[in-house]
C-alpha cells in the first residue's frame, strides 16, 4: 500500500471517533448550561439589590441608555458615588445598553443576562481544560461542573453589579483560550485577539491585573515555550496593561487616591498597632473555610463582624501556617510542573489584591472576591478526587464510576440546595438583611440595614398600631445594637432618634440627636431634627401657659428656641411666645431681648412690634416708681 493511501485510511478511521468526541462536547457542554439554567434560573425573580442602586437605579449616567455609554468610559465617577479609586467602565456600559434595550426597571433581564455570561465562562472553562490543559474530556467536565455548582458564586450571578467579576473571567479565559490558540496555529491574528480581551478584562475589573503573573506561569506549566517565548508574550500583555494605566490615569489621577475615614468603608481604621495586619491573617484562613465549607453565606462581614485579633490568637498562627505549608509544597513541585503547584500558585496570584494584604480594599472580607481564586481551587479539587479515586481502585478494586458518584453527588445536591436558597435571599435589599441578619449579627451594615427597613416598614398604610409599635421597638434596638459595635456610627444615631419620636418617646429621640451633635455637626438629616423637637417643645410650651403653669412653660419655651432654626416659623413663634411669657410674669428686659428676635427677622409678625413697646413702657413706669 503506498504512502499516500496509508494517510487517507489513518484520517478515515479518525473522522468517527473525532465526530463522536464532538458529539460528547457537546452534550457536556449542554448539560454544564442546563446546569447554569437550574441554579441560577430562580434570580430571573429577583429585584436590584444593594449597590444595583449606585450603578443602575440611582445611576443618572446608566439611566441614559445609549447616550451615557460615552460618558461610562470617559467619566471615572460614572459609577454613582461608589469607592471612586474604580474605574469599570465595560459593566456600567452594559447596564446602559439594557436600559437603551428594555426600558429602566427590568431587573429580570439583567439577571438573565448574568446567568449567561456564567455559563459561558463554564462553557469556555470546559473547552479551555480539555482542549490545551488536559486534554482529557472529562477531567475537565467535572472542572467545569464544580465550578458551576460552588455555592461561593452565587453573590457574583445573583447580584447584578457583580457583573464586572462575571466579565472579569470571562474575558480572562477567552484571552487565554486565544493564546494558547495562537501557539497551536502560530497565526497572530489570535494573539492580537487574546491581548484585545485582555484588555476588555482590565476594563471590567482591576483584578486582571494578575494575570500579568498568571499567564507567563500558565505558559510555563501547560506549554513548551522557551523562556524567552513567555517572557515575550509577558511583555506583550505587560504593554497593553501600561496602555489601560495610562488611560486610567489621564481619567483619573492615581495620586488622587484617598482612603475613607469612615469605618462602614475602612474596617481596619480603629485597629491599633498590629491588629490590622494580624486580623488580615486570620480573614485568610476564613477565606479558606468558605471555599471547603461555603455555609452560612452572608453578603457583608464588615466591622464588627469580624473583630480584630492580635498575635495572641492561636488562629492566626494556623492560618499562617496552612498557608505558608501549601506554599512551601507548590515551590517544592514547581520544577515538576505538577497541576497541584500551579493551582496553589495561581491561587496566591488572583487573590493577591483582593488580600488586603497588598493594598487595602473597603472589604474586610467578601464572598464575591474568591470567585477568580477558586477557579484553581476547583480544578485542585478534581485533580486531587481524581487521583484518590484511580488509588482506591488500585488498592480495593472498586468501580471508579462508582467512588466517583459516591463523592460527587453529595457534595452537588448540597451545593444545589444551597444555591437556589441562597438566590432567594438576593430578592431584595430589605430580604437579603433580613437573611443574613442572624448570619452576621455583628455586622454595622446589617444591623442598620434591617433597622432602615423596620422604620420603612412602620410607615407603612394598613398595618395595626401593634405591627407598627413592634416594627419601630426592633428598630430601635438595631440601631442599639449597631451603636454598641460603633457608638459614633451616625447613621444609627438619627435612626434611633427617629424611631423614638415615632413611639412618643421624645428624651430618647433628643439623647441621640444630641449625640448625633457631636458626631457629625452637618448630618443633613439634623435640621430636620432641630425643627421636629423646636416644634414639639413649642406645642409643649404654649399649652403650660394656657394651664398657667409657668414654670413648665418657660423651660419647653426655652427649649423651643433652643432648637429653633433661623428665619422659619416656628422660630418666629417660639421666641414670640416666650416674649410674651416673660411678659407675663414682669421680666421685662429677657422679653424686650427675645421679642428684638422676632422683629429682626420679621418687623410686622404678629403683635412682637407692639409687646415691644409696651415692654418699654412697663419698664418706664418702673423706673418712675423706682425714682420716686
Amino acid at each position: 500500500m503506498s504512502k499516500r493511501l496509508k494517510i487517507i485510511k489513518n484520517q478515515t478511521e479518525f473522522l468517527p471517533h473525532q465526530k463522536n468526541k464532538n458529539k460528547l462536547n457537546l452534550f457536556l457542554a449542554f448539560i454544564l448550561i442546563m446546569t447554569c439554567i437550574v441554579l441560577y434560573g430562580n434570580t430571573y425573580y429577583n429585584n436590584y439589590c444593594l449597590d444595583d442602586a449606585a450603578v443602575i437605579t440611582e445611576n443618572t449616567t446608566t439611566q441614559k441608555g445609549f447616550a451615557g455609554i460615552t460618558e461610562q468610559f470617559t467619566n471615572y465617577n460614572a459609577d454613582g458615588g461608589m469607592e471612586k479609586r474604580l474605574w469599570r467602565p465595560l459593566p456600567l456600559a452594559s447596564y446602559s445598553i439594557e436600559i437603551g434595550i428594555w426600558g429602566s426597571n427590568h431587573p429580570g433581564y439583567s439577571h438573565l443576562v448574568n446567568i449567561l455570561i456564567y455559563f459561558l465562562i463554564i462553557v469556555l472553562l470546559f473547552s479551555f481544560l480539555s482542549k490545551h490543559i488536559f486534554k482529557e474530556i472529562w477531567t475537565a467536565f467535572f472542572i467545569a461542573l464544580l465550578f458551576a455548582f460552588h455555592p461561593i458564586h452565587s453573590e457574583v450571578v445573583a447580584n447584578i453589579k457583580s457583573r464586572d467579576e462575571l466579565f472579569c473571567l470571562l474575558f480572562i479565559l477567552s484571552s487565554i483560550h486565544l493564546l494558547f490558540k495562537h501557539l497551536e496555529t502560530k497565526k497572530n491574528a489570535y494573539l492580537f485577539l487574546s491581548l484585545g480581551l485582555y484588555f476588555l478584562s482590565l476594563l471590567s475589573k482591576e483584578n486582571s491585573l494578575t494575570f500579568l503573573l498568571g499567564i507567563p506561569v500558565t505558559l510555563y506549566f501547560f506549554s513548551k515555550l522557551t523562556s524567552k517565548k513567555i517572557l515575550f508574550f509577558s511583555l506583550s500583555f505587560g504593554v497593553v496593561a501600561v496602555f489601560y494605566f495610562i488611560i486610567r490615569n489621564a481619567l483619573y489621577p492615581f495620586t488622587s487616591f484617598e482612603s475613607s475615614d469612615v469605618i462602614i468603608n475602612n474596617p481596619f481604621l480603629n485597629a491599633v498597632g498590629t491588629e490590622a495586619f494580624f486580623t488580615k491573617i486570620f480573614i485568610l484562613l476564613l477565606y479558606l473555610k468558605l471555599l471547603f465549607f461555603p455555609y452560612p453565606l452572608s453578603y457583608d462581614y464588615s466591622y464588627n463582624q469580624i473583630p480584630y485579633v492580635n498575635a495572641s490568637s492561636p488562629w492566626v498562627w494556623v492560618s499562617l501556617l496552612i498557608y505558608g505549608g501549601i506554599l512551601l509544597y507548590a515551590l517544592f513541585l514547581f520544577k515538576r510542573k505538577s497541576v497541584l503547584s500551579y493551582c496553589i500558585i495561581m491561587f496566591f496570584i488572583t487573590f493577591s489584591l483582593a488580600s488586603n494584604l497588598i493594598i487595602q480594599v473597603s472589604l474586610t472580607l467578601g464572598e464575591r472576591l474568591l470567585f477568580l481564586p477558586s477557579l484553581f481551587f476547583c480544578i485542585a479539587i478534581v485533580y486531587c478526587v481524581k487521583e484518590a479515586v484511580v488509588y482506591l481502585n488500585e488498592k480495593i478494586h472498586i468501580s471508579k464510576s462508582a467512588l466517583s458518584l459516591c463523592l460527587i453527588i453529595p457534595v452537588f445536591i448540597l451545593s444545589s440546595f444551597e444555591i437556589i436558597n441562597r438566590n432567594k435571599d438576593w430578592k431584595d435589599t430589605d430580604t437579603l438583611n433580613l437573611a443574613d441578619y442572624t448570619k452576621a449579627p455583628n455586622s454595622l451594615r446589617i444591623n442598620d440595614g434591617v433597622a432602615n427597613y423596620l422604620l420603612n416598614y412602620s410607615d407603612r398604610k394598613n398595618i395595626s398600631i401593634k405591627s407598627k409599635d413592634s416594627a419601630l421597638r426592633a428598630a430601635a434596638t438595631c440601631y442599639e445594637k449597631a451603636l454598641t459595635l460603633f457608638p459614633e456610627f451616625d447613621n444609627a444615631l438619627i435612626g434611633a432618634g427617629i424611631a423614638y419620636e415615632k413611639l412618643g418617646d421624645v428624651n430618647k429621640a433628643e439623647y441621640y440627636w444630641e449625640r448625633l451633635k457631636i458626631v457629625n455637626p452637618n448630618h443633613p438629616q439634623l435640621p430636620a431634627c432641630n425643627k421636629y423637637l423646636s416644634n414639639y417643645y413649642l406645642t409643649k410650651g404654649i399649652s403650660f401657659t394656657v394651664e398657667k403653669n409657668y414654670d413648665s412653660s418657660l423651660v419647653f419655651l426655652k427649649k423651643a428656641t433652643l432648637y429653633a432654626l433661623e428665619n422659619d416659623s416656628i422660630t418666629l413663634e417660639a421666641w414670640f411666645h416666650l416674649g410674651g411669657l416673660y411678659f407675663t410674669t414682669g421680666k421685662y428686659e429677657l422679653a424686650k431681648e427675645a421679642l428684638s428676635k422676632v422683629i429682626a427677622i420679621n418687623p410686622n409678625y404678629k403683635t412682637a412690634g407692639a409687646g415691644y413697646q409696651a415692654c418699654d413702657q412697663m419698664l418706664n413706669e418702673k423706673k418712675q416708681i423706682l425714682n420716686k
